[in-house]
């Protein structure tokens, strides 16, 4: 097992080499059946001809028994067995041996070719198929190998690195041991054993139960639904937000939003809400800043020079802003509720608020909007960590920066690692008994088919549990800006003064789609390979802002140390930088900026910073 999962990453097709002998079936089947878990190709089993066992015989109709449609069948090749060893005449008999053998090893290597042909004509017609921006995943249409540099850690969900062995091998175990189980008034050792392990982690010292459902916005849906079932079970309520703020693209949390790009062509789209503009922090000329605050505030101050200072609990009491961010807010809840508004829940994306434009929100008004929230109405606060949740950050939670815990958090992407889909939504016990009763109706009824499912739960379990054993996490959880930055403060510092860039914050996440990121993301896509070195990268733009975003899994340092010595170049006046330095990707857009790293080891070469180009409207 150790060197499959050396040479998994090449992809090759395999060719395996199966035992004869007697007990040579299981073996070969094991065998098979291990590669087959770790994603490797396996269009050919050669055996030699034992007429003692006649192991060819059997495997190859084991296989012609049980073809899988969604799995190449193996062909099988059998050898004739070596002449027996003689004194005088081995090197001649084992020369004829061979030879005659040759023409066998011909339809070896025929087979092989044909194989490849197929999955470049399967490459082939998905492209012809496809948008020319499509890109195909895992077909060899190159003689050379291809690969694609996963810039956005697939949509946040990547912790541990693509097929990683573990998850995969936890996944078949809980498909071959439980396949799926229904849920409701059943219970599965795996999402029982999750549970425990979500209320001792992310919910720790403030939930006391577990909704499982299928994805982050579904897992906001039920969210809602405990919150605003909570406050009222007949009146209309109205939810408390941020500007700029996404929980998903189901009908109930798009309402909970305010107008954006993701609901401007939903017919159904009802806003049901007020919406708070977050004062947000930004790197420039060397300074932590903060955006959206008034003039006569901002002109007295000289900013942060660490993010230590930004999460310091003293600015509750000695910052000037405490009392500016709590008159303001408080004065708004006056405003909106003696305007006859109803609140049911205020729902935040603790620190940055991903989707809707990578907004870094001063830790500090998130606190006392909770604080004030709690004190004048007395509602659920919601925590929407699907984006943010399980290490995102550089710690276990968003919620720990801020040291205030939700009544209702929404869980999903790395919970369990990039494999397959599940969320969770956690609850306090006095949201859960809203739901007790002696009829039906009086039921949180949001469920879906596969809720729970076991597969996901175990494969779920073993990602959380992964994570801390993490390197970079058990060095650095201590240390706030190490544990939510690890890029070098001097770059970050280098970046903030470019005259054309407006700000820059670093984090260990990152988010999406304007025109200028989009024809980036075409270049780094589509870069020529000059050596086997080079590679594509896919990445996502953000729609709010003109960005770009990266991310990495937790494990893989390795994909960032390739990246070095190379400038990609857009051709538009905005893009003002667009650089890469040894071992970091990073892209400057003329507003906006982001660089997103989850190294292994925060103390490793890569993070070094040697090579930085530039294009400014006038050239180099």
């Amino acid at each position: 097992t150790i060197q499959s999962e050396f040479y998994r990453v090449l992809r090759l097709p395999t060719i395996l080499v199966g035992d004869s002998n007697l007990g040579g079936i299981s073996t070969t089947l094991s065998s098979y059946e291990s590669l087959l878990l770790r994603g490797y190709d396996i269009p050919i089993i050669i055996l030699f001809n034992n007429e003692n066992y006649k192991n060819h015989l059997f495997i190859e109709k084991y296989f012609n028994e049980n073809q899988n449609s969604s799995i190449i069948k193996p062909k099988i090749f059998d050898i004739q067995l070596p002449p027996k060893k003689d004194e005088y005449n081995d090197l001649v008999n084992m020369k004829n041996y061979f030879q005659s053998n040759d023409e066998n090893f011909n339809h070896v290597t025929d087979e092989l070719e044909e194989c490849n042909n197929n999955n470049s004509n399967n490459s082939n017609d998905s492209h012809n198929s496809n948008n020319s921006n499509t890109s195909d995943i895992d077909t060899p249409d190159t003689p050379s190998l291809n690969e694609v540099f996963d810039g956005s850690a697939s949509w946040w969900t990547q912790g541990l690195g693509h097929g990683n062995s573990k998850l995969t091998l936890t996944a078949s175990y809980a498909s071959g041991r439980y396949g799926h189980v229904l849920f409701p008034e059943s219970i599965n050792e795996p999402s029982l054993s999750l549970s425990e392990s979500l209320l001792d982690g992310v919910g720790k010292n403030w939930a006391n139960r577990v909704f499982y459902s299928d994805n982050g916005s579904t897992a906001m849906e039920v969210a809602l639904k405990m919150a605003l079932i909570k406050q009222s079970d007949d009146v209309e309520l109205s939810v408390l937000g941020l500007e700029g703020s996404y929980h998903g693209d189901t009908i109930g949390v798009m309402n909970a939003c305010g107008p954006n790009i993701y609901n401007e062509k939903v017919s159904w789209y009802s806003p049901k809400g007020i919406w708070f503009k977050p004062p947000q922090i930004l790197m420039k000329d060397n300074k932590y800043r903060i955006n959206n605050i008034p003039k006569t505030i901002n002109n007295n101050f000289d900013g942060f020079d660490s993010l230590t200072e930004i999460f310091n609990e003293n600015r509750v009491e000695k910052d000037p802003l405490s009392y500016h961010y709590k008159q303001s807010i408080e004065n708004q809840l006056h405003h909106y509720t003696n305007q006859g508004y109803k609140f049911g829940t205020l729902i935040i994306e603790p620190i940055v608020m991903g989707a809707g434009g990578m907004i870094f929100v001063d830790p500090l008004y998130q606190k006392q909007l909770i604080k004030s929230v709690r004190s004048i109405l007395n509602i659920p606060i919601i925590f929407d960590e699907v984006f943010t949740g399980f290490w995102r950050l550089g710690k276990q939670t968003g919620a720990e920066f801020l040291k205030i815990n939700p009544d209702i958090a929404a869980y999903a992407k790395l919970l369990t690692g990039g494999l397959c889909p599940l969320a969770v939504t956690l609850s306090t016990e006095e949201i859960f008994k809203k739901f007790l009763g002696n009829t039906k109706v009086e039921a949180l009824l949001h469920g879906h088919s596969y809720t729970a499912h076991p597969i996901g739960c175990l494969v779920a379990n073993t990602s959380i549990n992964e994570y801390p054993n993490l390197k970079w996490i058990k060095g650095n959880e201590n240390e706030i800006d190490k544990s939510f930055s690890l890029w070098d403060k001097n770059f970050q510092k280098q970046i903030s003064c470019l005259p054309k860039v407006n700000g820059v914050f670093s984090l260990d996440g990152g988010g999406y789609a304007s025109n200028i990121a989009k024809i980036f993301n075409e270049k780094l896509s589509n870069l020529e390979r000059k050596s086997i070195d080079d590679f594509g990268i896919k990445t996502r733009p953000l729609v709010i802002k003109k960005s770009i975003y990266g991310f990495e899994s937790f494990d893989d340092p390795a994909g960032w140390s390739k990246i070095y010595n190379k400038m990609y170049l857009c051709p538009n006046n905005n893009l003002v930088a667009a650089f890469v330095v040894e071992g970091v990707k990073e892209i400057c857009l003329d507003y906006w900026i982001y660089m997103d790293i989850n190294p292994v080891d925060a103390s490793s070469s890569i993070l070094r910073v040697t090579n930085i180009f530039y294009k400014l409207d006038n050239g180099f």
